[in-house]
């Protein structure tokens, strides 16, 4: 088998692992799934698992380092500039973890989301320098208001537009 074939049969049971993971997380919490029944609802065997994971907390982790590296590349390929917290950015922040709210919101509900906030404020630390200890717990503080807003948007059923939160943040930090 070529490598393009293994590597995109190797994203496609990877992508069967999260999303039965997501259904499983919705029926009953983390700790009661067994890998034999995520990989059974994945149609996966336990060898390809455990090819691509140690553990089911791994899914999580994986997965949400590659929807921030995903993120990133589109910022990039958007030429999006300026400050972390303009309005621009933040509308592109939120539309983005609404694409993805199912995974996010399983994420968080199983009690991930102290890993979401660490991945996150990485991210922000790298992506936008900084030079002083000052700038760099302020971007620390942005990491926790964009997470906790988001939380809370979620939490409502994400009634409030886009803009409105990017607003939010964007008066909070201007």
């Amino acid at each position: 088998m070529d490598q393009k074939k293994k590597s995109a049969s190797g994203r496609f049971a990877r992508e069967c692992i999260v999303d039965a993971l997501l259904v499983l997380t919705k029926e009953k919490p983390l700790s009661a799934i067994t890998v034999s029944e995520l990989c059974d609802r994945a149609g996966v065997s336990r060898m390809t698992f455990y090819r691509n994971y140690a553990s089911k907390e791994e899914v999580f982790s994986s997965r949400l380092l590659e929807l921030l590296e995903e993120y990133g590349k589109e910022e990039t390929e958007d030429q999006r500039n300026g400050n972390y917290f303009d309005k621009d950015h933040m509308i592109h922040c939120f539309q983005y973890w609404f694409r993805y709210r199912d995974f996010f919101d399983s994420l968080i509900h199983c009690g991930f989301g102290n890993i979401f906030i660490e991945y996150l404020m990485r991210f922000i630390l790298k992506k936008w320098s900084y030079e002083t200890e000052q700038e760099r717990l302020h971007l620390i503080s942005f990491t926790g208001s964009i997470i906790s807003l988001y939380i809370a948007w979620a939490d409502g059923g994400y009634r409030e537009s886009i803009e409105d939160l990017a607003s939010v943040l964007d008066e909070l930090y201007r």
